[in-house]
């Protein structure tokens, strides 16, 4: 999220039931990624043995629960429209068990759109271990929701130094498209080498899906509802290539317009819009 990125890539079905993916490479182009050991990592992913390091399940209704989420504040990046918000229900609630984010079409601070970008930056991280979040995303032409996680010595370090692991993005003018994406010093998108690959899923703004990652020393392993997607290795090539040796935190945000959601424009009719959130849980052996 701390970037544009380039869309367009395909991901189809083969016939087996399990998916194929089409990443960027870190030349820009496709190459053909497949998971000949897809049974061994859902093993992994679903087996026995995870403890619960850190989760919220969004049961107490009100504002997000201040022990476990900070904010960020004001107009952050990529030229978005929003202004996010702190502490005001009206951009995050609590509400029948779920995370409301909603983006509202109002005045604030020399914007016209309100939002809010939820973090546990100061209030918890993690590295390695299994990270999986249950959300139903927004709809409409010029959203730009996220799911992601940055190194936490993001101030320190700076971006892409710190490395950032986007579980999820998705653009409204693609309503069917799921974004899948890594960037470090070494692959990202200023470099136009960053990498990830998409998923094609229809109804995602009317249906619940879990996002989830599984972070190993020697590799990032992506699941889209229990099914690997995508994969990174660790090719023991240093910092520049991999900085996922050190802890990151959680981000959750909606964004409007900007640099890649507004790439199409914002269609003002479909604010106020809401991206629902139904748990964030962690785990590690």
């Amino acid at each position: 999220m701390m970037k544009e990125i380039t869309a367009g890539l395909a991901l189809a079905l083969v016939s087996s039931g399990g998916f194929a993916t089409e990443p960027t490479t870190s030349l820009g182009g496709k190459a053909k990624v497949e998971f000949p050991d897809r049974d061994k990592l859902k093993e992994a992913y679903e087996a026995p043995g995870w403890k619960t390091l850190w989760a919220d399940e969004f049961e107490t209704a009100g504002l997000p629960d201040a022990a476990k989420w900070n904010y960020e504040e004001g107009r952050v990046r990529n030229r978005e429209d929003q202004y996010y918000v702190r502490n005001r229900r009206e951009n995050a609630r609590v509400e029948n068990g779920h995370l409301i984010i909603t983006a509202r079409h109002e005045p604030w601070e020399g914007a016209d759109v309100t939002s809010a970008c939820l973090i546990t930056l100061g209030k918890f991280d993690f590295c390695h271990g299994k990270l999986e979040i249950r959300a139903r995303l927004p709809k409409g032409r010029g959203t730009w929701p996220a799911l992601w996680l940055m190194g936490s010595n993001y101030e320190q370090a700076g971006w892409p130094h710190c490395g950032e692991i986007d579980l999820m993005e998705f653009v409204g003018f693609m309503p069917d498209v799921l974004h899948f994406t890594v960037h470090t010093d070494a692959f990202n998108h200023s470099r136009q080498n960053q990498q990830g690959t998409t998923l094609e899923v229809e109804r995602l703004s009317e249906e619940f899906h879990r996002y989830g990652l599984l972070w190993m020393a020697d590799e990032l392993v992506w699941f889209f509802d229990g099914e690997p997607v995508f994969r990174y290795a660790n090719a023991h090539a240093g910092a520049s290539q991999w900085p996922f040796d050190h802890p990151a935190y959680i981000l959750m945000n909606l964004a409007i317009g900007g640099t890649w959601g507004g790439r199409e424009g914002v269609d003002p009719g479909m604010l106020p819009s809401e991206f629902v959130v139904d748990y964030v849980r962690v785990w590690q052996r």
